[in-house]
This record gives structure tokens, C-alpha cells and sequence, in this order.
């Protein structure tokens, strides 16, 4: 699990054991906003995080990470990694029972950078319901299937 220090910059709170590594929320931002990448694709995460921290444009983040991709500045996985995310109001997350309520939407993600809707035998994002599977960011680093819930799943 990583959190954040003091400065806002990302520290490890505690090293899990399956691979995944989980970002707790923001504090003070307003958002619940949790999310977990294999360990593999965290470096990519981190840059951005760093980047937006730094007050970089969204547009201006991904040219910069693309580019240190390719300058093997940078490393990404080559093969498909998992993600998962859950994103609302901060006041949708009660602390006393460790639950959210429906406000707080969920959804995984498979990764496949580079990769385009074709390629992998899914629509782009648009061409179906957010229910179904669908590519989003076809063709770029952060190309990745999204999988999302009309609910969060009970535990």
C-alpha cells in the first residue's frame, strides 16, 4: 500500500505479498479515489503522479511519458496488466465500517500498452455501454480494457 508523506509525495506503507501495489486517497482532496496496478506498470503511475504534481496538463503527461517509453527512459511491461479503481465523494467512504456507498464507482482494468481496440477484439470507448467491455486510450501506453459496474461489488 502506498500513501502519501507529508510533502505529498507517494511512500510505502506496507509491502504486500500478490503483486499489486494500492494508492491510498488523496487527503484533503475531497475524492475517495483508491486505486491498485500490478507492481510491474507502478513506475508509469508514479511519473504521472509526479508529473501532475508538478502541475503538468493531462495532454502534456502523456507526451512525456510516451516519449520517455521510447527512450527507454522510462520501463512498461510487455505483456497485460491488471488494474483496479474506485473513485467517488470522500463522504461516500465510511470509516467506522470500512464500506462505501453507491456513489462510489468501480471498476478493473486490463492494461495492454500499445495495443489498439482492433488488436485486442474489442470497441473503442463510446461505441457500446459503459457496462460492456471496451478499450480506452486505443493504441498508447495506458491502452487498457475497462471493465466497469453499474454497483460496487459486496464484500
Amino acid at each position: 500500500m502506498v500513501g502519501y508523506a507529508s510533502d505529498m509525495s507517494l511512500v510505502m506503507l506496507r509491502k504486500g505479498s500478490n503483486g499489486m501495489v494500492c494508492t491510498a486517497t488523496r487527503p484533503g482532496d475531497g475524492e475517495f479515489d483508491v486505486r491498485c496496478y500490478q507492481e510491474s506498470f507502478m513506475p508509469v503511475v508514479r511519473r504521472s503522479r509526479e508529473l501532475h504534481a508538478q502541475g503538468v496538463e493531462p495532454d502534456e503527461i502523456y507526451r512525456i511519458i510516451d516519449a520517455e517509453l521510447k527512450a527507454k527512459k522510462l520501463a512498461i511491461p510487455d505483456h497485460p496488466t491488471a488494474g483496479y479503481r474506485m473513485l467517488g465523494a470522500i463522504s461516500a467512504y465510511h470509516a467506522d465500517s470500512n464500506t462505501v456507498g453507491s456513489e462510489i464507482k468501480s471498476w478493473q482494468s486490463v492494461h495492454f500498452p500499445y495495443k489498439t481496440a482492433a488488436e485486442i477484439g474489442l470497441p473503442e470507448e463510446g461505441q457500446v455501454a459503459n457496462t460492456m467491455p471496451y478499450v480506452m486510450a486505443s493504441g498508447t501506453f495506458w491502452s487498457h480494457v475497462m471493465i466497469e459496474h453499474d454497483e460496487v461489488p459486496s464484500h
